[in-house]
């Protein structure tokens, strides 16, 4: 059966990178002549028939994209079924190509092979794309029927129109990034909150180049003081300027807000703000026309199927079974969840709670383990901002009355788990976590994982090293809410940075900071509804087919009543139809193909209750022993106080204190200290091609970046 898995995979990935290669070279020859000559000669074939020009379009541009997606979501499905020594093999490649290669500014932060490769030759893409879009316009030099424009102003013209082309480039890959439930790169070992980042540095390259080709439009059309005539001008066939105005001005407005200065500040800006997405695709739509609308039309309708599956699943709400007030103002808030809800560390949920924002969802990393307990959820959320503040002092009032029906008045929604595919700190026999403040968030569902093993020392990670940099004592806290469950395999060394030195061991704080948090628990009978399970990725392979199949059909059948039988029916020659019809066609198509996707996923999740409610399947919950133990080995744990942590310096020790070769660097923190382990990391591979005999091991880093 694992031969035959395997076997699967091969093929899966033998086609996902046939189709991607595919669509590669489609766009890239599109701009040649060849290719320009034959597409019309196709368009015009497709016309006469049913299947229309539009059809033609969106199966070649769409077609590739959305079926790798559909073959994605069944390998990850399938790579759930494999060996472990396969899960590794396909990890140890990724991880190459992950690794850390330079360390830029800030705004851009740590980038790895695989990232530096993909940027560069989009890069050339780009340059190509613009290349050949103007030096094709100026070899034609058609003039504009509207403006009397010299040469220059011809030329500038052009130039600003062909930047425009760039954006629509751009766009393509604009919304995959920020997939949760449908996030397509997983299978490149991506996860959604490490994803982000590509989706703001592309938005931000968007706006750059939408910018460059509005100004250049509009100099041009003020040169020849006609300006406000342009910008508003609603031509029946084209393009409608006025909608390329507003999708500028759109676009302008949700990158403003979601400049961290503001987005930090004032979120609930941000997150209405960006909600003018929508508008955003319609004016583009509106202004470039149905046509190049399907050009980017794949992953629109990726993330059109992804928010209505994640609406669908957070319908419902749940209220905490138990909720905890750390000394550092933060919360451990327990959810009842189904048995069968499974989840990987490291993984997040997104969290409204209504009674504080109505609109708002915040991502949390899980700190519990489903290997632990299968019917509790648990996260933990630091008091930082307004919205986490408004449920810190919810809380805080409702655990002083000691009322646990006040508990259960709160009702939470939640959306996912989203997490890895694979457990990628299982390949590593020597695993090194270094996390500051609320990053310690994420390894604690890695340290709960490595508990539930219940001490077989035959099972990866054998040596686990903990490095937790905090402010203050009360900061530690956060460790202390699963103190009991350390290993004797556990190493820890504690960084105080504020504060000095008093006369008392590791062990001794932690139990004294488990002391001061405060709980209140509810009865789990009566706590309204457990979170249910988001749908299967075979699931989402179908809903994702379906949805282009639907709209294709919708998009034929609307073309062929509306258009193709007026023109049969027509003796004279036909005009061109105005660009509103297709346009209208291509909402529909839209709304149509959405609509059935989310009927055939309620139906589903309804058939689910009904099935679960008749008989609700039950795991044995894996029994620990040790729950009610003390922190163990504590000449093993360090603690200092006032100093940070040198890392290069620390790592180094590892690197030669250790016999294994390879060495699991797993890092959530904030971006200095990210830097400062992938400098080390870079060093120390840079090291080994020197002199492969002075270096012990190699250093395989992971980081876990969300910030809020």
């Amino acid at each position: 059966m694992a031969m035959k898995y395997r076997c699967t995979l091969v093929v899966l990935k033998l086609s996902m990178s046939m189709l991607l290669a595919a669509l590669a070279c489609i766009w890239t020859v599109r701009l040649t002549r060849s290719w320009k000559r034959s597409w019309h000669e196709a368009e015009d074939r497709a016309s006469t028939t049913v299947f229309s020009d539009s059809g033609l379009t969106v199966v070649v541009y769409c077609f590739p994209v959305l079926a790798v997606a559909s073959l994605a979501y069944v390998y990850l499905h399938l790579t759930s079924k494999t060996d472990q020594e396969s899960r590794k093999r396909q990890s140890i490649l990724m991880t190459n190509l992950t690794n850390p290669i330079t360390v830029m500014k800030r705004s851009i932060g740590i980038v790895s092979t695989a990232e530096l490769l993909i940027a560069t030759l989009f890069i050339i893409f780009l340059a190509w794309t613009y290349y050949s879009n103007v030096s094709s316009s100026f070899k034609m030099m058609t003039p504009y029927k509207s403006l009397k424009l010299n040469k220059w102003q011809l030329k500038m013209m052009y130039v600003g129109v062909r930047i425009g082309s760039l954006s629509e480039a751009c766009l393509v890959l604009l919304f995959l990034p920020i997939l949760r439930g449908m996030a397509v790169f997983r299978v490149f070992g991506v996860q959604f909150e490490a994803s982000v980042r590509y989706h703001v540095w592309i938005g931000n390259l968007i706006i750059l180049l939408s910018l460059l080709h509005g100004t250049i439009v509009m100099f041009i059309w003020g040169v020849k003081k006609s300006l406000l005539k342009e910008i508003v001008k609603w031509q029946s066939v084209g393009r409608v300027n006025i909608a390329g105005a507003m999708a500028l001005t759109t676009g302008l407005i949700i990158w403003i807000t979601s400049l961290p200065q503001i987005r930090r500040k004032q979120f609930q800006l941000f997150y209405l703000t960006h909600h003018l997405y929508i508008f955003f695709i319609l004016f583009f739509l509106i202004h470039a026309g149905d046509k190049h609308f399907y050009l980017v039309f794949a992953g629109v309708l990726l993330f059109a199927v992804d928010k209505l599956l994640r609406i669908v699943q957070s319908r419902g709400t749940t209220s905490p079974i138990s909720a905890s007030i750390l000394p550092n103002r933060a919360l451990k808030l327990t959810l009842l969840k189904h048995p069968c809800m499974s989840y990987t560390p490291t993984s997040i949920i997104f969290v409204k709670v209504p009674i504080v924002s109505k609109f708002q969802w915040h991502p949390f990393s899980i700190t519990s383990s489903s290997n632990m307990d299968n019917s509790e959820l648990s996260i933990l959320i630091k008091s930082h901002g307004q919205w986490t503040t408004g449920l810190f002092n919810l809380l805080n009032s409702v655990i002083d009355t000691g009322s646990s029906d006040h508990l259960k008045g709160i009702q939470i929604a939640v959306e996912g788990p989203y997490g890895p595919a694979t457990v990628e700190y299982r390949r590593y026999k020597s695993l090194v976590l270094i996390s500051g403040g609320s990053g310690i968030s994420p390894f604690l569902s890695i340290l709960q994982d490595i508990a539930s093993r219940n001490g077989d020392m035959n099972k990866n990670p054998i040596k686990v090293q903990l490095i937790y940099v905090v402010k203050k004592v009360e900061d530690l806290s956060m460790l202390a809410v699963i103190s009991p469950l350390l290993l004797e395999n556990l190493k820890m060394k504690l960084f105080v940075t504020q504060e000095n030195s008093p006369p008392v061991t590791a062990e001794k704080i932690l139990q004294d900071l488990s002391l001061q948090i405060k709980t209140i628990a509810s009865n789990k009978a009566s706590s309204k509804g457990a979170l249910s399970m988001p749908e299967g990725l075979l699931w989402k392979a179908s809903i994702t087919a379906v949805s282009f199949a639907v709209f294709l059909a919708s998009l034929i059948i609307l073309s062929y009543v509306f258009l193709h039988q007026e023109s049969k029916s027509s003796s004279k020659k036909k005009k061109k139809d105005p660009s509103w019809i297709g346009d209208l066609f291509a909402l529909c198509s839209l709304t149509i193909a959405a609509s059935c996707c989310a009927m055939a996923t309620m139906i589903s999740r309804w058939k689910r209750t009904v099935s679960e409610g008749q008989q609700v399947p039950h795991r044995q919950s894996v029994c620990h022993e040790n729950t009610s133990a003390k922190v163990q080995g504590t000449e093993r744990h360090e603690i200092e106080f006032g100093i940070r942590p040198n890392l290069v310096e620390m790592l180094d020790e590892i690197e030669f204190g250790t016999e294994e070769e390879e060495v699991g660097i797993f890092v959530c923190g904030p971006a200095s200290m990210n830097e400062s382990v992938a400098s080390f990391c870079i060093a120390n591979r840079q090291c080994r091609k020197k002199d492969q005999r002075k270096q012990k091991c190699n250093f395989n880093v992971h980081f876990i970046n969300f910030s809020l």
